[in-house]
């Protein structure tokens, strides 16, 4: 039986360990100066070395010719029987297979004996996470106060699994995934070392498919060898992908022209060959951020990249077409369906998504496409309107917002209404974007729908309702067991809405009234014109539903330090100057209660505070009404 490659060509010196430098320094300083730790944890992703550089040290401990200080002689008799995996006094423990209490136990009485052979006894433990409590509490005396000729181990890919006790009594060493670059470098030397021949290209897709690994990098080596016939060819490597590598990919990007069925069909003949969606996902995002790098700042960046020749002549021929916009939507796009493909998005899902959003984001005019980059060209989700950098400052004055504040508008003081909704409701009638729809009752399903549309809390109260329309009066009638919806409806500011929504509906002239059992509640609005942001005007003395407490408006106490049972005084929000914002615009935690009633209805009840230094919640109680 042939011995696999990442076996073969496991790092038998610490010169030959990749990607791992400070891992590797701080372990060859530690041997040079004879301060070598009882216990070690190293923790990193899967493939990078762990175990690998773990047996170095072990070699290093128990070699009878250390070169330089540091450095294993691969000779002797210790070094040989490490290596052949035979040594007496270098333990390998599968902590995911051995992690109950009594193997802990049976680990502990053979650590006080002493080495059969070497200088040392080194216990390696692999995926030390999957010990459980109580082997890990067995282990923590033997841990902190081993015999001198003893040393531990531990290795994880997770390593906050590790209990905080077993990591303090270790020396946390992480570990790094290694870089494409890096892994690159490893193939080409084994390569070299087999004899066989290789493709740029497909050492090149190894290295980036192998997320860091290079166990992983080395396994599909030696499968593209065998599929190539002893040759490491890109046609060997796509074959062994799928499809779905960076030239598929690429050709892939090419074709999106506008209308094009290229793109659709392109990826359903890669999915149809075995391509993984989250590869096709992760590539294309790789992808479109070369692309928005390269067109952003040039061949500035292009030795960062660490490109191929003919990835560098796709990115000089390709950028000219796409905008920095367009390029940050894609990239946008390609992030947020990541987790939906990690979680089994299907690939005919996916392969409609992407057509239609590369073909969506092609019908930019070409003038705008080809023109130089602006500054500061990151794009919006959609890839059409730049994001801009929250301003930390006022907004400008009414009438003339700032593009630059759209994102800090949600954690402003302001109408809870959506502001397209405030522009189309401004003016009375003139808002209305239909004629008045007659009062029938094949219509009030065409009703439910807009409130589905425009205030989801009045369309959740009326489910289950029925309605009775007399003349111009609405009658909705709410079954014995949905008390709590009519309740909901009946407070004024939702009463109020729901006759601005009904009268903007039906007409000017039309009533609501809510009916449960024998309670009435008329719904008393609608009928001046002002469409759905009237319940914001409601005439009649305004009293605010919360007011967040300040620093200077800390609650009276009394003698024993306690706050009194009267609530401290609330003082109503500033009014909101036509057309603008309040004054004070910066205020964070009022923007988002107000995010909060929005959806809620203002139905808050109760808001708490905790002092700073950490004293008993205050309760800010609302007045009644």
């Amino acid at each position: 039986m042939t011995i696999s490659l990442y076996r073969r060509y496991r790092p038998r010196t610490f010169d030959e360990v990749a990607g791992q430098d400070m891992a590797v320094d701080v372990l060859k300083k530690a041997l040079q100066r004879n301060q070598v730790g009882h216990a070690y944890l190293f923790s990193g992703p899967r493939g990078c070395g762990k175990t690998s550089l773990a047996r170095l040290l072990a070699k290093a401990l128990n070699c009878e010719n250390l070169k330089d200080g540091y450095e294993p002689c691969g000779e002797c008799g210790s070094c040989t029987s490490i290596t052949a995996g035979e040594s007496l006094d270098v333990v390998e423990i599968d902590g995911a297979s051995n992690n109950g209490v009594e193997e802990i136990r049976e680990l502990k009485s053979h650590v006080s004996l002493s080495p059969f052979s070497s200088k040392w006894k080194v216990y390696i433990i692999d995926e030390v996470h999957m010990l459980s409590i109580s082997a890990f509490n067995a282990l923590l005396k033997t841990l902190e106060e081993p015999p001198s000729f003893v040393a531990f181990i531990l290795a994880t890919t997770e390593p906050s699994k590790v209990p905080v006790t077993i990591r303090s009594r270790c020396q946390h060493i992480p570990f790094r995934r290694i870089t494409p670059r890096d892994i690159r470098a490893r193939l080409v030397d084994v390569a070299e070392r087999e004899n066989v021949p290789w493709e740029e290209d497909a050492v090149r897709e190894i290295a980036r498919q192998a997320d860091g690994a290079l166990r992983d990098a080395l396994s599909m080596m030696e499968q593209a060898l065998s599929l190539g016939g002893g040759e490491l060819s890109a046609v060997a490597v796509d074959r062994l992908l799928g499809g779905g590598t960076m030239s598929d990919l690429e050709r892939w990007v090419a074709s999106a022209g506008e209308d094009s069925v290229q793109p659709f069909l392109l990826l359903e003949e890669m999915f149809l060959r075995g391509a993984s969606p989250q590869r096709v996902v992760e590539g294309l995002f790789l992808l479109f951020r070369n692309l928005w790098v390269f067109r952003k700042w040039g061949k500035d960046v292009l030795a960062s990249l660490a490109l191929s020749a003919g990835e560098t002549s796709f990115l000089k021929e390709e950028s000219p077409k796409w905008t920095t916009d367009e390029l940050s939507g894609m990239m946008l796009f390609c992030s947020r369906l990541i987790p939906q493909v990690r979680a089994g998005l299907r690939s005919d899902v996916l392969s409609g998504l992407l057509a239609a959003r590369i073909l969506e984001s092609r019908r930019t005019p070409q003038a705008e496409r080809t023109a130089p980059p602006r500054d500061g060209g990151d794009a919006s989700p959609g890839g059409k309107e730049p994001l801009k950098q929250p301003v930390p400052t006022p907004s400008a004055p009414a009438g003339s917002p700032s593009p630059g504040s759209a994102p800090s508008e949600r954690f402003r003081r302001k109408d809870p209404e959506p502001p397209a909704e405030k522009e189309n409701t401004s003016s009375g009638a003139a808002s209305r974007t239909h004629e008045p729809v007659p009062l029938l009752p094949e219509n009030w399903p065409g009703f439910e729908k807009v409130l589905f549309g425009r205030d989801l809390l009045l369309y959740s109260a009326l489910a289950g309702t029925s309605v009775s329309l007399e003349d111009r009066a609405i009658s909705v009638i709410f079954p014995g067991d949905s008390s709590y919806c009519f309740e909901v409806l009946s407070i004024e500011r939702n009463a109020y809405s729901l006759a601005s929504r009904a009268a903007e509906y039906f007409g000017e002239d039309v009533s609501v009234v809510l009916k449960l059992g024998d309670r009435l509640k008329k719904c008393a609005g609608g009928g001046n014109g002002d469409g759905a942001d009237a319940e914001w005007q409601n005439p009649g003395p305004t009293i605010p539903l919360f007011r967040v407490p300040r620093d200077e408006d800390e609650a009276p106490r009394d003698g024993k330090g306690k706050t009194p049972a009267t609530p401290p005084a609330v003082s109503p929000l500033p009014s909101v100057p036509a057309g603008g914002e309040p004054e004070d615009t910066e205020i964070p935690f009022e923007g988002l209660v107000n995010e909060v009633l929005k959806w809620g209805g203002g139905e808050i009840v109760l808001v708490r505070r905790e002092d700073r230094e950490g004293d008993i919640p205050e309760e800010i109680v609302p007045p009644a009404e």
